[in-house]
């Protein structure tokens, strides 16, 4: 059993980080010591510096303008510039668990996490500040019950109104930004957030979905002309228009979806307990292709023309996928800790990232 939360990437961070948010211990630069600190909120709290910030859990790795940016727990964000080599760590404005990050261009990222929190940096990666948090979209919120009331739309309407009695919790999970204006943000029961201005200003985009969609989302990507939205019980999600409007798909299976990685001619889908489905119709129709192990499939990354795909699992495999219909091949380079995520880094080497921190691998293939 992986010691991954069951619900995924949700909340997609292991067990015992959950239980270590729950009581809010600080840890000091030396690891060793631990002060409770009950009474504060993460989100007030500047993430604090340790040399064991490169060992803890990371959970999104990305690699702009030669640099690798990963992020992880307690608001850790550790940066590469010799290709995973040696990492520092950047000051961050919270401590809470970040979820993912993405660049838009060589400077312009943006990194999302628990408590609805976005913070984005204009350096790549060197300094952050925090865009918009759980508390600051409750004005947001209130505009979105507001419209979905004047609609007509009552399961939006009871969704929206869930959010604002439950209060600030929710976490994001994945971020897409399509330019360095136009982005969105996805996560738990359903929660889409959108900007077209950089984010200084996020609105509630639930609309977008079907009306009484609650299931987490877990990865937005843009593959070609197409975004894609997966997550929980087989959601999933296409906008052919730019992210304007958004059709559900018919998911080829009821398991939950940790990853979307291909180009604009094929799709792979990647999910719980090696679910591994193949499109060359833009997710119209899948394919399974047939993996032998228990571990859920949780990122990809496309090699190249003509090399095909890695794939990481919560388990720690590492594998190979040559392209068609074949199966993927389990790589000797695999790995003794769930992996969350893959990178490329500027010299060609493959970067992973997990549970234990981030670490550079040999694919071997």
């Amino acid at each position: 059993m992986s010691i991954w939360s069951s619900v995924g990437k949700a909340i997609a961070i292991p067990s015992f980080v959950l239980l270590a948010s729950s009581a809010m211990f600080a840890v000091d630069v030396t690891g060793s010591q631990q002060t409770p600190a009950r009474t504060s909120n993460p989100l007030d709290m500047p993430s604090r510096m340790s040399r064991l910030a490169a060992h803890g859990a990371l959970l999104d790795i990305a690699q702009t303008n030669g640099r690798l940016i990963a992020v992880g727990e307690r608001g850790h964000v550790l940066l590469s510039d010799d290709g995973g080599a040696n990492w520092t760590q950047a000051a961050m404005p919270v401590s809470v668990t970040l979820t993912a990050v993405h660049f838009a261009d060589r400077q312009t990222g943006w990194a999302v996490g628990h408590s609805g929190v976005v913070l984005r940096t204009e350096d790549g990666g060197s300094h952050w500040t925090r865009q918009t948090d759980g508390r600051a979209l409750a004005a947001a919120l209130a505009d979105a019950l507001h419209a979905a009331q004047a609609a007509g739309k009552s399961a939006l309407v009871n969704k929206l109104q869930r959010f604002i009695d439950e209060g600030p919790d929710k976490p994001l999970l994945d971020v897409l930004f399509l330019d360095t204006r136009r982005g969105f943000a996805v996560g738990a029961y359903g929660l889409m957030l959108a900007t077209d201005d950089g984010g200084e200003h996020w609105r509630v985009a639930c609309e977008l979905l079907d009306d009484e969609e609650d299931r987490h989302i877990y990865v937005i990507r843009k593959l070609g002309d197409t975004l894609l939205l997966a997550g929980e019980q087989g959601l999933l999600y296409r906008s052919t228009d730019g992210g304007n409007s958004f059709a559900r798909l018919e998911s080829p299976a009821e398991g939950s979806w940790f990853g979307l990685v291909g180009t604009s001619d094929e799709l792979l889908l990647l999910g719980l307990r090696g679910a591994l489905y193949r499109s060359t119709d833009g997710g119209g129709h899948w394919h399974r292709l047939p993996v032998d192990t228990k571990y859920s499939f949780v990122a990809g990354l496309a090699l190249g023309v003509g090399k095909g795909y890695l794939l990481a699992d919560d388990g720690g495999g590492i594998w190979h996928l040559a392209g068609g219909t074949t199966a993927p091949r389990r790589l000797d380079s695999s790995v003794r800790f769930p992996l969350a995520s893959l990178a490329r880094a500027a010299d060609g080497a493959v970067v992973a990232s997990g549970l234990l921190g981030a670490l550079r691998i040999a694919p071997g293939l």
